[in-house]
């Protein structure tokens, strides 16, 4: 089970107040206090995980499909009747600006942050950690506002993905909701990007270089075409990345490129982990890889691109984990849920010629490109 709110941090006045929200939804709701909720959750095999991102704070939950109608108003609650106790305020503070510090002790997963920080539009740029001043600054009233502005049944999206009765839950579900209001939709104000190259100075024996640029979108009819182009390029250890970066010149210890198609802003990032007196060859032949793949591919590297996204597709279907998050993307992004079978067949409808032709005229925009480490890396695009 997935259920998601359009809350998260892209939605709040001061940056980081919903990451505290998500904190203090886990400490009790009307019925029950935070032990006993999660004694109750427990008692019934109930695996749960609560998450803040960009746009949506989510509920995820695992079980077995003949207790999901007992977990619905339990894993509802948290969304629709928590208790956010006052004296809770203090120690979920100290988690989030835990979460900010232990940054420093990740430096790919720093760079990532930046990279997001710097390519998106402000307030899509922020992350899922917040900012200290808002985090220590903010009040049980200012949370108390955010929640009952922000969760709302607008845009809130369920996904149930298992062996479940289907108007069973639908009748659960109903009866939880009823008389959950709905509100106006918030109107968010973009600010520009600040795109280019930028360095954050770490003392420490490696370099973490991260680079953005533009994708299509879910609903473009490319975006296809751009997820087999970019598994080609840097999705596998059989992909050009690593057998150019790594296999063949030993510049670093890690190099990948994904494409993360989403209803807006779609990005194709690429991270390598390397030393700094390799870093800046590491760039440029990462850089220079990304050129050459506006060349086209080959034969060979498209039919085994397909043969590992299907596989991949597939053994996902295994994992109704894996299920429910793909539908709830699909729901978001496309308006509408696509079956195992209606995503085999979109790669098996793939061409050849198709994924050369939409390379040839792919226009990568404006790079972003990151460097974490002790020197600043300079960093030359070759398009």
């Amino acid at each position: 089970m997935n259920w998601g709110v359009r809350a998260g941090v892209a939605m709040n006045t001061h940056d980081g107040e919903s990451v505290i929200l998500a904190e203090l939804l886990q400490r009790g709701v009307e019925q029950y206090n935070a032990k006993e909720h999660n004694d109750h959750l427990d008692a019934i095999g109930v695996k749960k995980h609560i998450s803040c991102g960009v746009e949506f704070i989510r509920v995820s939950a695992v079980m077995l499909g003949n207790r999901l109608s007992e977990a619905i108003p339990l894993l509802g609650a948290y969304l629709l009747s928590p208790l956010l106790p006052e004296e809770h305020l203090p120690p979920c503070k100290s988690l989030c600006l835990q979460s900010i510090q232990s940054l420093a002790d990740n430096p790919s997963h720093l760079a990532a942050v930046e990279l997001n920080a710097k390519h998106l539009p402000s307030p899509f740029n922020r992350s899922a950690y917040g900012q200290v001043n808002c985090i220590e600054s903010a009040t049980l009233e200012q949370l108390r506002d955010v929640y009952q502005k922000l969760f709302i049944p607008n845009d809130s999206i369920l996904v149930i993905a298992g062996e479940v009765d289907h108007k069973q839950a639908v009748d659960k579900i109903e009866h939880l909701v009823d008389g959950w209001e709905a509100s106006s939709q918030i109107s968010i104000p973009l600010s520009p990007s600040e795109r280019g190259t930028h360095w954050v100075k770490q003392d420490t024996s490696q370099v973490h270089l991260s680079f953005a640029f533009d994708g299509p979108n879910a609903t473009d009819n490319h975006s296809i075409l751009e997820s087999v182009a970019i598994s080609i390029f840097g999705g596998a250890t059989s992909g050009r990345l690593f057998t150019q970066v790594r296999q063949r010149r030993s510049l670093c210890y890690s190099v990948s490129a994904q494409y993360a198609a989403a209803k807006e802003r779609s990005m194709v990032r690429m991270h390598a982990g390397t030393t700094p007196e390799r870093a800046e060859e590491t760039a440029q032949v990462c850089l220079g890889q990304l050129s050459e793949l506006k060349k086209g591919i080959t034969k060979e590297e498209f039919t085994r691109t397909i043969q590992r996204m299907k596989s991949r597709t597939v053994m996902h279907g295994e994992s109704t984990t894996a299920r429910a998050s793909a539908l709830w993307g699909d729901q978001y992004a496309l308006g509408k849920t696509r079956s195992l079978e209606d995503r085999l067949q979109e790669i098996d409808h793939v061409k050849f010629e198709e994924v050369n032709e939409w390379l040839e005229q792919r226009d990568f925009g404006k790079l972003t490109c990151i460097a974490v480490g002790p020197s600043e890396i300079p960093f030359n695009p070759p398009f």
